[in-house]
């Protein structure tokens, strides 16, 4: 091994001094936060320290081509970019993950990961919630399909959320838990989570109002026994008890989504919040709990007054100590009501893409080849300097960016969009000049089929099932394998691209 690392070491010392004679203002990083200099020669690149904050470690032969050259977004679609076998596919690794052992878990991924990230093998409070609206959402059937497996999520709430903390802090802000017996995790980890309540209590408030309008027999009597009591048992009920903790405890620090740093105020947080309250106050209303619903809408307001704090002009960063953060795109699908604040076309969301693209295409050599390579899209990652198991492309993150884009087609077919929108549109998917109507959400949905097809291409060497990563610079899956996170994305995104197709025949807005 010695050996091996010496020749290649020394093979690549053999590069001519005017390869790695660049400006630090130009030079394109080839490295992560940590990497070392024989690293970072054995990659093929340049290693030259210095002092203006430039990369250290960075790719041969000067400055290369900009990032919008290199990571055009620009694809005008031949189809859809997963067929329906291939949809099918997908959704049944993504059940799979779902009512581990008829318990009503989700696991986050069913992989004892002896990596950096450790084991899967648990219910993340967070995770569950979002892959429970994931089920709602792209259920291609009526709400009795999936039935069962919301039936059984909600007895594995009651489970959880009644039972003593072990670690001092509120048993409804637990990062994640056993399967199938429901305990705390026992070990260190990022406390407290605290956009687990309102993600919990937004996705059973769902299942609730839908059990109403189905209004079959027995509905209303599981929803008055378990969601909202209308009493005190069980605390009122799941959705009021997760409820009332967030609006009592919005302002409390906690771990971000990542579960890495503490802050009271990340984007993520405060936009899922408000929209968990706001949902919240609609079920309250339902139930008859009209003082609940004006507590909730109350504090939605009280929350939505900050969330312009997070745009600095160009972009929506995440918090203070982690600014560009592809959480916040995650953000603008999970916390969306619909009502115009950081609405997909909106400067705060097209400003975000622009900056996350330029970041991930300059961050990720497998960006820049399969650019090369003729295939369409971009991979995002999670936030700028990531490390973690080499800090790369994301499934779930890349597929939450086509969600935002097919939105974002929905609504420009159906919208005059004015100047300075559409040359951020340009400069954010290079789109051509002059469109406008279904020419324009067509182009967009380009854009979003890109990123869709740059994923399968990743994903298709292991038959679709898909890890947590793809690695930055061969493109390989890496870490916790069939993450149910990264399913539940592509199902949103595709769920998201039907309902343009949809909405370009029936004229109407579904974003």
């Amino acid at each position: 091994m010695m050996r091996k690392a010496f020749a290649v070491g020394a093979a690549f010392a053999c590069v001519s001094a005017d390869q790695c004679d660049t400006p630090g203002s130009q030079r394109q990083d080839c490295g992560v936060l940590g990497t070392k200099q024989g690293q970072c020669e054995a990659k093929g690149c340049c290693w030259n320290p210095s002092n203006d904050g430039s990369p250290w470690c960075f790719h041969k032969g000067g400055p290369g081509p900009s990032p919008s050259a290199k990571c055009s977004l620009k694809y005008t679609s031949t189809g859809a970019p997963f067929s329906e076998d291939e949809v099918a596919k997908i959704r049944g690794f993504f059940l799979a993950n779902i009512d581990i052992q008829g318990s009503g878990a989700v696991v986050a991924a069913p992989d004892h990961n002896t990596g950096p990230g450790g084991d899967y093998y648990f219910h993340w409070e967070r995770d569950g919630a979002l892959t429970m609206d994931a089920l709602m959402r792209t259920n291609p059937g009526k709400v009795s399909d999936v039935e069962t497996q919301l039936k059984h999520y909600v007895q594995w709430v009651e489970k959880v959320q009644n039972q003593p903390d072990p670690h001092g802090i509120d048993i409804r802000t637990e990062p994640k838990y056993t399967i199938p017996d429901g305990k705390p995790f026992a070990g260190s980890w990022c406390r407290p989570q605290n956009d687990g309540p309102g993600l919990r209590g937004k996705s059973l408030a769902e299942f609730g109002m839908a059990l109403l309008a189905r209004g079959e027999k027995g509905d209303a009597d599981f929803v008055k026994e378990h969601l909202w009591t209308g009493t005190d048992a069980k605390h009122g009920g799941l959705v009021k008890y997760d409820l009332d903790w967030q609006a009592d405890n919005w302002q409390s620090t906690g771990c971000d989504l990542w579960e890495e740093i503490q802050s009271n105020d990340f984007f993520w947080n405060r936009y899922t919040m408000r929209a968990s309250l706001m949902i919240g106050a609609d079920f309250a209303e339902k139930m008859g709990d009209a003082a609940s619903a004006a507590k909730y809408r109350n504090v939605a307001k009280t929350v939505e007054g900050k969330l312009n704090d997070h745009f600095d002009g160009t972009f929506v960063f995440e918090s203070q100590n982690r600014r560009k953060d592809a959480a916040v795109i995650e953000a603008f699908n999970d916390g969306d009501l619909n009502d115009g604040l950081f609405a997909p076309l909106s400067k705060e969301v097209l400003g975000t893409v622009i900056t996350l693209n330029e970041l991930f295409c300059d961050t990720f050599q497998i960006n820049q080849k399969d650019t090369a390579a003729n295939i369409p899209g971009i991979l995002y990652g999670r936030y700028a300097g990531d490390t973690y198991d080499g800090g790369n492309p994301w499934v779930l993150l890349s597929a939450t960016l086509a969600q935002l884009i097919y939105r974002q087609a929905g609504v420009a077919s159906k919208t005059t969009v004015d100047a300075s929108t559409y040359a951020l549109l340009q400069k954010a998917y290079d789109i051509e000049d002059g469109l406008s109507g279904k020419a324009l959400g067509d182009a967009l949905m380009g854009a979003g089929d890109g990123v869709m097809i740059r994923i399968k291409h990743h994903v298709e060497a292991t038959g679709l099932h898909m890890a947590e990563q793809i690695t930055r610079d061969e493109g390989q899956m890496s870490s916790a394998k069939d993450l149910t996170w990264n399913y539940a994305n592509v199902l949103k995104a595709l769920h998201a691209r039907g309902e343009y197709a949809l909405a370009a025949i029936t004229n109407t807005i579904v974003v």
